[in-house]
């Protein structure tokens, strides 16, 4: 398989340097893939004495320091794929009228989105503002966000607050940043809200940059490994290959297999290969490229068209079968044992449910070679593996790949058929079946994969490099994940008590004709707890939804300002007090307001006559109280249809008049009167009385 010489001309003087290279550090080009180390070659006489060691690259800036936020002004900018918790470097930090303002700059470029904001290592609620509304953080912190498509440094409030430091020029353009604004609450609550004072800890879980997907032809958030391998080759700040030097036919398959569905031990299934992390400015792309290798086993190599594609997943079919009589030479290695490898391979993934930091897995045990060797244990750092199903997956590839027989063959010409995989989207793989014609006994028959295919234009042959092939280590049973890695338990604080309310309405100023009503809140008292005090809000739900109004707090009662009759609020309620934190509102359901629930009296003695031009109406009003008396007509005896027309008032038992001056001449009309109390609860309609009109 040819060198990836367009990448190795970067990387090294040439193609010449790169393979000497190579050859000195005893690796191939793994089947084609000429850029970085071939993950898992170390120096052997590290092996042989025992000394654990490092099966990928470590990133120039550790995790620990990429989720702080710093102050080193020089420090690399960072480029983030997929999902990850996110510092940054601190690009302003000054406070003024009791505020602090602290600008922090993520990412160098447009992410995706900004999706969960984090205080002192726990994700904190946010309204549509950016105000955080929980924890004992509520109130006092805000945070505002770019996502670096323009300007991140252009916050309004930051060059109203200082124009004389941070004006027009301060643009931080294609910079992904937030804004966060502390608020200094009163001195004796500053303690409990701020104990860390100004080193409180501000980060973001964030979806990194938009990827390419040539399925499709479009770009959008994803952390397919294949798609997150090609976006770092194209892009600006990455590799910089031309659209045109890659084989997007070899990513098309690549990110098909890594979309594949895996069943998950936990119940389910993830994508087969997916990738979540950031690289550098700084850092050398062997670095970045092999950590994207070790954690998805996926590899960039020259294709047979001369541009750049994707090799990885499984174990492919076989391009070719080579014989004896191809074979010039052969020399063959057994598989590794106690002196030269491992028998227990430890794995480390990106745990999302442990803060996002690298963590250990179950190791990978060879219990067939541990019953005859001494342990010997290696580290397998998947840093960019966000998955505990495809690092375990990818470790006991691993371990199969680093300890098995190997070949080096010199062959014919025909030795060219194994130059390059049969199909996209799978590992290099050929067959051996040599059978030596002199009867000597020595037979190689087998599959194996290609690590390394260098071909000699002189002499006309081709030198060779093999790996045995067992398909068994891509058999896969989600118990093999091992003990599953969940998220730490929350730790027991003493927190908030248990809310137990009651909401009422209660009725105030009332007239002869009207009055009104207010939302109370009641607790039920805690026994021992006198700093106990119940906090409750409300919003008018229908006839449309309105904001949230706080309700003034005495001991255990709320109770709102005065509300509109006939409408429906929501009311919700916490507790403040002496605990951790600060308590989490507890919706109380809904209330609609009856001033006056009661129906009135049936008005009586209904009598229309005609006037010039008008229809007078007269009745007796009902004994009790009423508010209003409501009178309504219609074309037809129906009560159901009829239309109001107009109200009038009255006393309790007397006579009262209404004149209807909205009538045609020569028509029937029928006319009810009823009345109505404050709450425009109506009683029984008096009618219908009918009237034609002359």
């Amino acid at each position: 398989m040819a060198v990836f010489s367009t990448i190795a001309a970067w990387v090294t003087a040439g193609f010449n340097a790169l393979f000497a290279n190579a050859l000195v550090a005893q690796f191939g080009f793994y089947g084609a893939a000429g850029i970085g180390m071939a993950v898992g070659q170390t120096a052997a006489a590290a092996i042989a004495i025992g000394v654990s060691r490092l099966l990928a690259p470590k990133i120039n800036i550790p995790v620990s320091e990429i989720q702080a936020v710093i102050n080193q002004t020089e420090a690399a900018r960072r480029i983030y794929v997929g999902r990850n918790l996110a510092g940054g470097i601190r690009a302003f930090f000054h406070t003024k009228s009791g505020t602090l303002y602290q600008l922090v700059v993520v990412n160098h470029g447009q992410i995706n989105g900004f999706v969960a904001f984090w205080i002192d290592g726990e994700p904190v609620a946010l309204d549509g503002n950016g105000v955080v509304t929980s924890t004992d953080k509520a109130g006092f912190v805000t945070v505002r966000t770019r996502n670096g498509s323009g300007q991140g440094g252009n916050y309004g409030i930051l060059s109203s607050a200082f124009p004389a430091t941070w004006d027009a020029s301060r643009r931080l353009q294609g910079q992904a940043t937030f804004l966060v604004t502390a608020k200094a609450p009163k001195a004796e609550d500053f303690a409990k809200v701020f104990p860390k004072a100004s080193n409180t800890t501000y980060q973001w879980v964030i979806e990194g940059q938009a990827i390419y997907d040539p399925r499709s032809n479009t770009s959008a958030y994803g952390d397919n490994a294949a798609l997150v391998i090609a976006h770092y080759l194209t892009h600006a700040d990455g590799y910089r290959l031309a659209s045109g030097e890659v084989d997007w036919s070899s990513v098309e398959a690549m990110a098909d297999v890594a979309d594949l569905p895996i069943p998950q031990k936990a119940g389910g299934t993830a994508p087969n290969l997916r990738l979540w992390g950031y690289w550098t400015l700084d850092e050398g792309p062997v670095d970045v490229l092999d950590r994207m290798h070790a954690s998805s086993g996926i590899r960039a190599y020259e294709t047979q068209n001369g541009k750049i594609g994707l090799i990885g997943g499984s174990f492919g079919t076989p391009a070719t079968t080579l014989t004896a009589k191809d074979i010039s030479s052969i020399v063959t290695k057994e598989a590794i044992n106690e002196r030269e490898g491992y028998n227990v391979l430890i794995p480390f993934f990106l745990s999302e449910d442990q803060s996002f930091t690298v963590t250990e897995l179950e190791p990978w045990r060879d219990e067939d070679r541990l019953a005859e060797e001494g342990e010997v244990s290696a580290e397998y750092r998947m840093e960019m593996c966000p998955n505990q199903s495809q690092g375990r997956r990818l470790t006991k590839k691993q371990s199969h790949d680093d300890n098995r027989a190997k070949a080096e063959i010199v062959t014919n010409l025909v030795g060219l058929k194994a130059r390059y995989p049969r199909f996209a989207g799978q590992r290099h793989t050929i067959l051996l079946d040599y059978r030596p014609e002199d009867g000597s006994g020595r037979q190689i028959v087998g599959e194996y994969e290609v690590l390394n295919h260098q071909f000699d234009p002189i002499n006309l042959e081709c030198r060779i490099e093999l790996a045995k092939v067992d398909r068994a280590s891509e058999a896969w049973d989600p118990e093999e994940e091992g003990e599953l890695i969940v998220a730490p338990p929350t730790p027991e604080l003493d927190g908030p008590p248990e809310l137990d309310a009651v909401v009422t309405q209660r009725i105030v100023n009332t007239t002869g004709t009207s009055a009104q009503a207010v939302i109370e809140v009641a607790a039920v008292p805690i026994p021992d707890r006198d700093d106990l005090e119940v906090q409750a809000e409300y919003r008018v739900l229908i006839p449309e939804v309105g904001p949230w109004r706080k309700m003034v707090s005495s001991g255990l009662i709320a109770t709102s300002s005065a509300v509109n009759d006939v409408t429906i609020y929501n009311v919700r309620a916490r507790w403040s007090g002496s605990f951790e934190g600060v308590d989490e509102w507890e919706n109380l359901g809904n209330i609609t307001i009856h001033v006056d629930a009661t129906p009135p009296g049936q008005p009586t003695e209904l009598i229309p006559s005609n006037g010039s031009g008008y229809v007078h109406l007269s009745w007796r009003n009902p004994t009790g109280a009423f508010a209003r008396i409501r009178v309504y007509r219609n074309g037809a005896n129906d009560f159901g249809t009829a239309t109001m027309i107009g109200t009038t008032g009255g006393a309790s038992g007397q006579i009262s008049e209404y004149q209807d001056d909205t009538i045609s001449p020569a028509t029937t009309y029928y006319y009810w009167v009823v009345a109505a109390n404050v709450s425009g609860v109506e009683g029984t309609p008096a009618g219908p009385a009918s009237i034609t009109t002359p």
